[in-house]
């Protein structure tokens, strides 16, 4: 990076790296943390699960809690609360006023942080143009307002989604209970954000182009803001003050990674977002050398995965919560319910038909398969949501443990038919095992 292209080490240098990067990272915390407060649906009494977080459907959180099972009337009156929330909010659908503060304030912040640029140039006794800053440390960069596209440019940011896209994903399918965390916290974001998909039942919720034009609208926001601030300005102004390309990408990812931490999220869940951002701007870090001072591939790369997030999480939530609703409409069969009565007769607990039809939407919930079945990581992951609220969750290994004696006990009472899945009696046997701290299935 030429000398004479930039100024060196002074304090508008540092207060530029400063502001621009906590002021980024406030932005950041509001898009990507923009979450519900987890509550428990279910409070419970000492030897029964804590079931359900919510009801119909799953995503849609309730503020309200009492204990069901000692007030069976209680779920028919949260039935009711979570119905009328629940029409209340694919009513609004689209939630454009949030839409709207997020966008507004990529704006606002790329704005900002471009004043300080040229701020720090107009009093810096060596001035410089603000699109020709660059930390590629060669004399040869693209303007960080260059965006017209090529073939070459615009295939290097498409190329460069994948890694992202991938990291995102292992975390998806995880069934550890941080990354169940963070997952449903992006569940809850996106629902908010966008609502129900339209349907026959649902005539007046979000159709799929306008959550895809509306997707694209904040990845665009997003990407360019984030990129030219986080990529562009301040890796430059870390690059002026230290010379070294490794403290600046290294610097800005770390700061980049902190805007996505959030004081209500577990310490588990703000290290792996943590991580997982870090990541991110890493790599994004190094396209940008990669390239030769390349910010578009960066931004388009930005842009299609946080699109693809977005998309991909509202299609699939939605996908979920019409098997859901569609499923435990369903008549339970005779042996299922014969199972649900041999659990209360070994357990003790009583289960009346409201609570049961409230479980079972918990059940389907969780069901990613649409198998009418829980694999092992589905159970881990429906461990993970019922227990979100308490002090400590049961062990994986203890959730392990019990699926595999839900097998067994199936053998004992005579269905020999293989599978490595769980039906809805075996795994409410499971959460009443785990709600009284019992490593074994009651016989």
């Amino acid at each position: 990076m030429p000398n004479q292209n930039q100024p060196r080490f002074c304090l508008w240098t540092i207060c530029f790296a400063i502001l621009g990067g906590y002021q980024s990272l406030a932005l950041s915390t509001s898009k990507c943390r923009l979450r519900i407060p987890y509550s428990s649906a279910v409070q419970t009494s000492s030897r029964s699960p804590s079931i359900l977080h919510s009801t119909n459907p799953l995503y849609y959180q309730e503020t309200c809690e009492e204990p069901v099972l000692k007030q069976p009337s209680a779920v028919a009156k949260r039935r009711i609360t979570a119905q009328s929330r629940t029409d209340s909010t694919q009513a609004a659908s689209i939630s454009l006023p949030v839409i709207n503060y997020i966008c507004t304030n990529q704006a606002l912040l790329l704005l900002f942080a471009s004043s300080a640029a040229i701020a720090v140039s107009f009093f810096s006794n060596n001035p410089f143009e603000v699109s020709s800053l660059h930390w590629n440390g060669a004399q040869d960069f693209h303007s960080l307002f260059d965006w017209q596209p090529s073939f070459s440019r615009v295939a290097t940011g498409i190329f460069a989604t994948i890694p992202v896209i991938a990291t995102g994903r292992f975390i998806e399918t995880s069934d550890n209970r941080d990354a169940s965390r963070v997952n449903f916290a992006t569940t809850n974001m996106v629902i908010s954000l966008f609502g129900r998909r339209k349907s026959a039942v649902e005539p007046t919720a979000s159709a799929s182009l306008q959550v895809m034009v509306l997707s694209a609208l904040i990845a665009v926001s997003s990407g360019i803001s984030e990129e030219i601030i986080f990529r562009g300005y301040i890796p430059t102004a870390i690059f002026a003050m230290t010379n070294s390309l490794s403290s600046a990408l290294f610097g800005q990812a770390v700061l980049y990674a902190s805007g996505h931490l959030s004081k209500d999220a577990e310490p588990g869940e703000n290290t792996l977002n943590w991580s997982q951002q870090l990541f991110n701007g890493l790599w994004y870090a190094s396209v940008y050398q990669m390239t030769g001072g390349d910010i578009l591939p960066c931004i388009i790369a930005h842009v299609l995965y946080d699109m693809h997030t977005l998309c991909q999480t509202w299609t699939e939530v939605n996908d979920q919560m019409d098997y859901t609703q569609k499923s435990s409409k369903n008549r339970m069969e005779a042996e299922e319910q014969t199972a649900v009565q041999r659990l209360q007769r070994g357990t003790g607990i009583t289960l009346n038909p409201e609570t049961v039809d409230f479980a079972r939407h918990f059940f389907y919930a969780f069901d990613n398969d649409h198998a009418g079945s829980l694999s092992l990581s589905d159970c881990q992951r429906a461990v993970s949501y019922a227990f979100m609220n308490d002090s400590t969750a049961p062990d994986s290994n203890v959730v392990r443990d019990l699926f595999e004696q839900a097998k067994e006990q199936r053998y004992a009472n005579g269905n020999w038919e293989p599978s490595d899945r769980l039906d809805f009696s075996e795994f409410l046997h499971l959460l009443v095992a785990l709600r009284s701290n019992s490593r074994e299935f009651s016989r």
